[in-house]
């Protein structure tokens, strides 16, 4: 058996031996593979790498500046918004050569360019556009008498007078003016393309007010247009209740001239106004001067008074300011204007204290009020200005034109300062400014002194909490509105923030007007003295003549 094994084994080899011998020579046959020793890589600092920070196209940079007038207009640089002129923005000089530009300003139409050349490196370029007037969108400057009436424009709440309403198309609007205690006023307002669309609209309170008095306005032929101070008020004939002051009257009918006058109306008194209108092309007659009825009242003057009289007279000449300094100041300066009463009147002073304006007072304008005194050395305006700078309000005043050596006392409704003037509106009490003796003043303004209540001083004097809304002293109580309805305080206030200075005002407890001197804070109190009524008591010698 393991001969038959040996066979088949020999005769296996014998076959397989010849295929295994040429495998053998072909794997000999193969050449080796020859490598360049140029091929070969080098020391890794050779060896070549993307840089991670390629070179930006257009390297070096340029600027174009970019200015407009009117200024701080927005920019849209190649369509995006970049600020605001004046502005510079950056470029690659060797970008692409081609940008826009667009600038934008509410008011005014869009200005846009296309630029087409890059500034060379370290080149600022220079592009300014003058924007027009959009002629599709105009202001409406709506302000009242008094303040603080509530807008509707097209029936859609604007807020509160006085208010400027911007970006309006050229058209007719529906206003409304409500406020409580007051007719609801309505009227179509036209905004033109060429007009400065401003509107004064003074409020008819619902009731009569503490002092008024009545206008009846008739017109031959009837039907005429009322427009008193600047507001529609119905059409002839027509009975107005009006608040103690002065008026002006303006009768509008088509094919007829137009009426103007004047009027003062005064407190429980009836004035009449009879127009005879006169046709288009004839020669007008004489305006016919008011006819004022007297109502038989007292001659003893009603208390407290009241001042709305004053506050819509000072909204009407804040009004006219806002819409031109100029043509405002030489409406007050008018005597004979509608700023100048025989009782009330309108005076204007710059934020230093010059007069500006004056109807009674010609040859004090252009005089720094303050640096002159009174007969008790008290500087005119001094007071009014320190009110001004802190919220406006009611003062006694020395009048600075009154030429009588006992001076003219006036109550001043003061109008907080505003684009740098002082707007006041006063009333003549017809009332003299006791004239005190030197040594009392002295005393009165002696830092020295200290206790107003030790026996021989002419002044009384109270220490009340710098804080106004401290009401843990009795200054609330001593300064209360007196009898004429005034409290002292904000003008007390005024003056101590501003250094201490006088002031005249209605002795507390009393009636009679008497000289106050208020102290600088110190230690969170403001100290107060007036001239009580011995102090207000002297000779002839002990008098100052100014």
């Amino acid at each position: 058996m393991n001969r038959r094994y040996q066979l088949v084994f020999c005769f296996l080899v014998i076959l397989i031996y010849p295929a295994l011998c040429q495998v053998v020579a072909e794997e000999e046959s193969i050449p080796e593979p020859f490598i360049d020793p140029d091929d070969m890589p080098g020391p890794v600092d050779d060896i070549f790498l993307p840089d991670p920070f390629p070179p930006v196209i257009g390297g070096d940079v340029g600027w174009f500046r970019i200015t407009s007038d009117p200024s701080h207009a927005e920019v849209i640089f190649d369509g995006s918004l970049v600020g605001y002129t004046p502005i510079t923005v950056e470029v690659y000089t060797t970008g692409a050569p081609y940008h826009t530009v667009r600038i934008e300003k509410s008011g005014y139409k869009p200005w846009s360019r296309e630029l087409h050349e890059n500034p060379a490196a370290g080149e600022t370029k220079t592009i300014h556009a003058t924007l027009g007037p959009d002629p599709c969108c105009k202001s409406l400057r709506i302000t009242s008498a008094p303040s603080g009436a509530q807008i509707t424009l097209n029936g859609v709440y604007q807020g509160t007078t006085p208010k400027t309403i911007d970006n309006l198309v050229i058209g007719t609007y529906q206003v409304t003016l409500t406020r409580s205690g007051y007719e609801t006023w309505h009227g179509n307002i036209q905004v033109r393309p060429d007009s400065d669309n401003t509107i004064y609209v003074v409020l008819e309170p619902s009731f009569a007010p503490i002092t008024s008095g009545t206008l009846m306005i008739e017109s031959y032929p009837e039907g005429a247009e009322i427009v008193l101070d600047r507001t529609s008020r119905g059409t002839t004939p027509r009975t107005l209740t009006l608040p103690e002051g002065s008026h002006t009257l303006v009768l509008n009918r088509a094919g007829y001239q137009q009426y103007t006058t004047s009027v003062f109306t005064r407190d429980k008194e009836n004035a009449r106004i009879t127009a005879y209108l006169v046709p288009v092309g004839t020669t007008p007659v004489q305006t016919p001067i008011p006819v004022i009825v007297a109502s038989p009242v007292s001659d003893a003057p009603s208390y407290p008074l009241s001042y709305e009289s004053l506050t819509v007279l000072g909204e009407k000449a804040a009004a006219e300011a806002h819409q031109n300094r100029n043509s405002f100041l030489a409406a007050v300066n008018d005597p004979q204007g509608v700023f100048a009463g025989d009782t009330e009147f309108v005076s204007v002073l710059a934020e230093n204290g010059t007069l500006l304006a004056d109807p009674a007072a010609e040859t004090w304008i252009g005089e720094e009020i303050a640096t002159y005194m009174d007969q008790n050395t008290v500087p005119y305006g001094q007071a009014r200005q320190a009110l001004a700078r802190h919220g406006g309000g009611m003062l006694y005043e020395n009048y600075y034109n009154n030429t009588s050596s006992a001076g003219e006392l006036l109550i001043s409704e003061v109008r907080p300062e505003e684009d740098g003037l002082i707007i006041t509106t006063s009333r003549r009490m017809q009332t003299a400014i006791p004239i005190l003796s030197e040594a009392t003043i002295a005393s009165l303004t002696s830092v020295s002194e200290t206790d107003g209540n030790k026996t021989g001083v002419p002044y009384q004097q109270m220490a009340v909490p710098a804080d106004p809304n401290d009401t843990t002293g009795q200054g609330g109580t001593i300064f209360e509105p007196d009898r004429n309805g005034i409290s002292l305080l904000p003008a007390i206030y005024a003056l101590a923030s501003e250094g201490g200075g006088p002031m005249y005002g209605i002795e507390p407890d009393g009636t009679d007007i008497t000289l106050f001197y208020v102290f600088p804070e110190t230690d969170g109190q403001v100290l107060v003295r007036w001239v009580s009524e011995p102090g207000r008591k002297h000779t002839e010698g002990e008098l100052i003549h100014s």
